[in-house]
């Protein structure tokens, strides 16, 4: 029940980040294009909720395999070895995480401690107006006078993001030792192609043939008429 809420959570939280960042960015082309006029503060959040898009949607992608990769060594080799090696493929994933989360909390850190704040992104100024100004710095890093929102705030989708890729390694890494999976779940994007190509071949209309068929007709009538030709200018 809680993984299945979670899972409705996590394609929730990606179709209104997706939703989002199309939205502002039909805006800002219309703005620009018919009005002459653009928002310096859509340009700013559509490249966060971009960033906040791809970090969070990682972790989605080991977990419905939409990852592409290259399995064609692996899955020649025998049922052991091949485990053997998706355990090897699995612990470097998990070490990479382990590296990017140690970044990025260093990160995150810095920028908390020094206080930089989003160029063009404020919260309301009645959020914080019946606040205590020296609170809200020591805790948020925030400017009562000018709430710029920090950039500690907006790139936090770094430990989100890996920590979440990190939880789906471990996961695949369990079901591994389990026996209920070889290894990674991979996009094929030849099977897909072909899966497409027969979804249009069905689609079209079954007159198609119909309407071919007297055009090549009338194609081959014609080159016996020239060949006819041709051969009566030599008899000549």
């Amino acid at each position: 029940m809680i993984k299945r809420i979670f899972s409705h959570l996590e394609e929730g939280v990606l179709n209104l980040l997706i939703t989002s960042m199309t939205f502002l960015v039909f805006i800002e082309v219309i703005a620009r294009f018919f009005f002459n006029t653009g928002f310096l503060w859509i340009q700013e959040l559509t490249l966060t909720l971009c960033a906040w898009f791809v970090l969070f949607g990682m972790s989605y992608g080991v977990k419905v395999g939409a990852h592409i990769g290259v399995d064609a060594f692996v899955v020649k080799l025998p049922k052991q070895a091949r485990k053997m090696v998706a355990l090897l493929a699995v612990t470097i994933c998990i070490a990479y995480c382990v590296m990017f989360l140690k970044g990025s909390w260093d990160y995150l850190n810095k920028m908390y401690e020094i206080g930089i704040p989003m160029e063009d992104i404020d919260f309301p100024h009645q959020l914080f107006s019946n606040m205590d100004p020296d609170l809200v710095w020591e805790t948020l890093r925030i400017d009562v006078e000018e709430p710029a929102v920090p950039l500690w705030i907006s790139q936090s989708i770094l430990i989100i993001g890996f920590g979440l890729l990190s939880f789906r390694f471990i996961e695949l890494l369990v079901a591994i030792l389990k026996n209920q999976k070889l290894g990674f779940t991979l996009a094929d994007e030849a099977e897909e192609s072909m899966h497409l190509a027969e979804a249009v071949k069905d689609a079209m209309p079954q007159n198609s043939e119909a309407s071919v068929t007297p055009t090549d007709h009338d194609t081959n009538k014609k080159m016996d008429i020239s060949s006819k030709n041709q051969n009566e200018k030599d008899d000549r």
